[in-house]
């Protein structure tokens, strides 16, 4: 296989003219003696010439070898940094002192080794071991040392850049230097011209157009058919390093997917986390209707109960009598399991805590993205510093339902969501705004209450239980439709912003 350049010429017949040199010389030597010598002597320097071109080659491409094994090294190095950065549980801890060996031993290797093209790469790697050696060294101290690694590599990728056609200007050196030996050595001058071309110049050009496209991911094989020996190991040396890069980059892009699935996967539980607290909260309002018709009962059963004892007090039959005390003790057993209801429906606020608002909406819509149709749009618009002391707990529950309203107003068609926060004097004043349906005028009219819903399948506690979240802070809630037919609800809660 050979990669396309314009203008390759083809000598093929360069073998069979070098193949039948030694019989022409040997007719010449016999016809003329002396002008054989002076030709065997211009031989014997030409091969001179070419026994120390080659061996110049040699060297050459064993520096390209080292210098390819340094690149190596690095780029494995690297490698191991991101596997070592991605398997890394807590980013605040310090690095664990196995991977501080085992990166140490790779640098201090590339040190010792000495193959690098670049003045200043051995003293950047040694304060590099020094950096990593510390015992703070964590998350971060990876992800600098990784930009480090990557900067010596793009520079090391350029000095071999530079090395290789340094050694493709040598060998059109060498090529002009045999072109003058063609009038004496037509031949010779032939063969080394093929030589050159075909089996180092073409492959070496090769080489350094693949070294260009590694930039870009491509990690094409080098041809080495037609190679010649002394670069053939060079090739087979590219080729194992664009063999394991191509190994390491599908690694690379199994960890992001499997990482990718994780993280889905804990949105997902985080999601069903949220609705069972959801469904908690729901089963709260509904103990907040039974204790308001406990509270409403017990008036009543206290006029009742007075009325009895007043009743009990005045009859002077014994058997009424204990028919009252009966019925008394009846009302009390009421009276009692209602006050329980009442003690049990007091709802308890969760304490309150500094909270970035811009954060929190930030990890609520990543959480919701996950439940709405791939038509409907969530975009959130809160300023980064914006800050507040509240319950955290409850106002994600109280945006989700909002949230999770709109989303049921839209339904399956493409729509719109929006979530915004902006400070208003003492008070936060967060809206969502959906581009569905509108609320009824009924609900407009009257607000939200439990039970009632615009929905068919809705139950009306979403809104209710986030109104209770806002009456207990001290705030209010404020419905209305848009302009554009869609619904707004709005919540003005009573909290000191503060701006980091």
């Amino acid at each position: 296989m050979r990669l396309a350049y314009p203008t390759e010429t083809s000598l093929n017949s360069g073998h069979e003219d070098t193949d039948s040199y030694p019989v022409s010389s040997a007719l010449i030597l016999r016809s003329l003696r002396l002008p054989a010598l002076v030709l065997g002597g211009v031989v014997i320097l030409a091969l001179a010439l070419m026994t120390l071109t080659a061996w110049r080659a040699e060297t050459r491409i064993g520096t390209v070898q080292l210098h390819m094994q340094n690149i190596l090294a690095l780029q494995t190095l690297s490698m191991q940094i991101e596997h070592d950065y991605l398997r890394l549980v807590n980013p605040q801890a310090p690095l664990p002192a196995h991977i501080q060996q085992a990166l140490d031993k790779q640098l201090a290797d590339i040190i010792a080794a000495d193959h690098s093209r670049v003045a200043d790469t051995p003293a950047v790697l040694s304060q590099l071991r020094q950096l990593l050696a510390r015992r703070n060294a964590g998350h971060d101290t990876l992800l600098s040392t990784l930009a480090q690694i990557h900067d010596r590599i793009t520079r090391e990728t350029n000095a071999h850049a530079v090395l290789v056609s340094d050694v493709q200007r040598t060998a059109r050196f060498e090529f002009n230097l045999a072109l003058t030996l063609v009038v004496v050595l037509p031949l010779l001058a032939v063969a080394t011209l093929y030589l050159l071309r075909h089996r180092v110049q073409l492959p070496l050009r090769d080489l350094s157009w693949l070294m260009q496209r590694l930039s870009q991911q491509d990690y094409a094989s080098a041809p080495i058919a037609h190679a010649d020996p002394m670069i053939k190991p060079l090739l087979l040396r590219y080729n194992h390093l664009v063999s394991r890069l191509a190994e390491l980059e599908a690694e690379h892009q199994n960890r992001e997917t499997l990482l990718e699935q994780q993280v889905r996967a804990a949105s997902t539980t985080l999601l069903n986390q949220q609705q069972h607290l959801a469904q908690a909260e729901k089963l709260a309002s509904v103990g907040e209707v039974a204790a308001g018709i406990a509270h409403e009962l017990r008036n009543p059963l206290s006029g009742i109960q007075m009325a009895l004892t007043n009743l009990r007090r005045e009859t002077e039959s014994a058997d009424h009598a204990e028919r009252l005390d009966m019925v008394l003790d009846e009302i009390n057993r009421i009276t009692r399991l209602l006050n329980g209801l009442l003690d049990q429906a007091r709802h308890h606020p969760a304490p309150p805590s500094e909270v970035n608002l811009a954060e929190l909406c930030g990890a609520l819509a990543s959480l919701v993205h996950y439940l709405l149709p791939p038509a409907i749009t969530l975009v959130t618009d809160v300023p980064a510093d914006l800050s507040c002391v509240i319950s955290a707990d409850g106002l994600r529950q109280a945006l989700l339902n909002l949230i999770l309203n709109a989303r049921n107003a839209i339904g399956e068609h493409a729509g719109n969501i929006h979530l915004t926060a902006q400070p208003r004097e003492d008070a936060i004043e967060i809206s969502v705004t959906d581009s569905g349906g509108g609320f009824s005028d009924t609900l407009l009219s009257h607000g939200p209450r439990p039970f009632i819903s615009s929905h068919e399948s809705g139950t009306g506690l979403g809104l209710a239980i986030t109104r209770r979240f806002v009456n207990d802070l001290g705030g209010r809630i404020a419905l209305d439709n848009t302009p554009g037919g869609g619904a707004r609800v709005t919540l003005y809660l009573p909290c000191a912003s503060t701006h980091a």
